[in-house]
């Protein structure tokens, strides 16, 4: 944890054990202690007022460059965007010991969690854990068809136990064959270095929403619906993740006004919704120092419960790639996955 700056509230050095007292009074929110944080520069946030709330704006990808691509190389096809924005990203391992609260209640809280989770997937059960193409056929609204892989002999498995320890109202979760992996060697070998909500605000904008997945949300005894995005660095990794490390942006911190709704040009799925973000100096950013393959973060990607009518309050996190000025140059190379299950209320 060495080179993280000490934040100007004593609860940080409480929850590493130190006794200490405060030298000034926090800057941060009242309602919210202070873990130390590092200073990073985040691509793709919005400038303020740049696009009008309420349209969608088209983003086109160009072939061969991929989404992380595109906002790397600044080639924006609509949205002006900032290059950089210099933000703090809080330590969030700190911020759980200085809450105090269970693994589910941080959860509900911040929208986030991490949980230490060994798994039995070996490295080329990660290998072989993504598809190769990807055939439009092969997607409904209601998930990916049920073929055998690695992902759902062993993974979905261990991944329905967190979901059910974390959100034991759930009714049902749909668990797919497949994820994405990022990485050196792997179909996607760099990060996403944009600032992103990878879904929109409600029901009607998700991704493929065909009539079995409308007929299942209108439902009399279904109240809601989640997309949870189980996020781990994963074998052959040695080390802790040190380069590109993934942060997450606490939702309460993110004004409705700020969020900003575009669509994305696939080549395969065509235009896809996603919210995209303006800066605003109250979002509160974190990331967990040191991820290690035996680790999961797990956060809300997506999330609409028919008591919200219309444009729901924001409870799902943003997030991006960064680079960690504290990071050492020669800092091995983040292999990852993100595991996306649909949990229904």
């Amino acid at each position: 944890m060495s080179g993280l700056r000490p934040c100007c509230c004593a609860l940080a050095a409480v929850a590493l054990g130190q006794r200490r007292e405060p030298a000034t009074k926090c800057s941060a929110p009242s309602e919210t202690p202070c873990a130390r944080h590092v200073e990073a520069k985040f691509m793709g946030l919005h400038k303020k007022g740049f696009v009008r709330q309420g349209d969608w704006h088209p983003v086109t990808l160009w072939p061969p460059l991929s989404f992380s691509n595109v906002w790397q190389t600044g080639r924006y096809f609509a949205n002006l965007v900032r290059p950089s924005v210099a933000v703090k990203v809080f330590n969030a391992r700190e911020q759980e010991a200085i809450e105090g609260l269970s693994k589910r209640e941080f959860f509900e809280k911040y929208g986030f969690v991490l949980l230490q989770r060994p798994t039995k997937m070996q490295a080329e059960d990660w290998a072989n854990c993504a598809p190769k193409t990807l055939d439009l056929s092969n997607f409904t609204g209601m998930g990916m068809p049920k073929i055998e892989t690695a992902i759902s002999r062993i993974y979905a498995k261990e991944v329905e136990e967190m979901v059910r320890e974390l959100m034991p109202a759930a009714t049902f979760v749909e668990l797919d064959p497949l994820c994405a992996r990022r990485g050196p060697g792997t179909k996607n070998p760099t990060y996403s270095f944009a600032v992103h909500q990878d879904y929109g605000y409600t029901a009607d904008d998700w991704p493929l929403a065909d009539n079995g997945f409308k007929a299942r949300f209108d439902e009399p005894n279904v109240t809601g619906f989640m997309a949870v995005n189980f996020w781990r660095p994963v074998l052959p990794m040695k080390g802790p993740v040190k380069k590109a490390p993934l942060a997450v942006c606490d939702p309460r911190s993110v004004k409705m006004e700020d969020t900003v709704p575009i669509n994305i040009r696939w080549d395969e799925l065509g235009y896809v919704k996603m919210l995209a973000l303006a800066h605003d100096s109250d979002q509160r950013w974190y990331y967990y120092p040191d991820m290690t393959v035996d680790e999961v973060l797990v956060f809300k990607s997506f999330q609409y419960f028919k008591s919200q009518e219309g444009r729901p309050e924001l409870k799902t996190c943003f997030h991006t790639a960064f680079e960690d000025p504290t990071a050492p140059p020669d800092a091995e190379a983040r292999q990852s996955a993100e595991y996306r299950v649909r949990v229904w209320f």
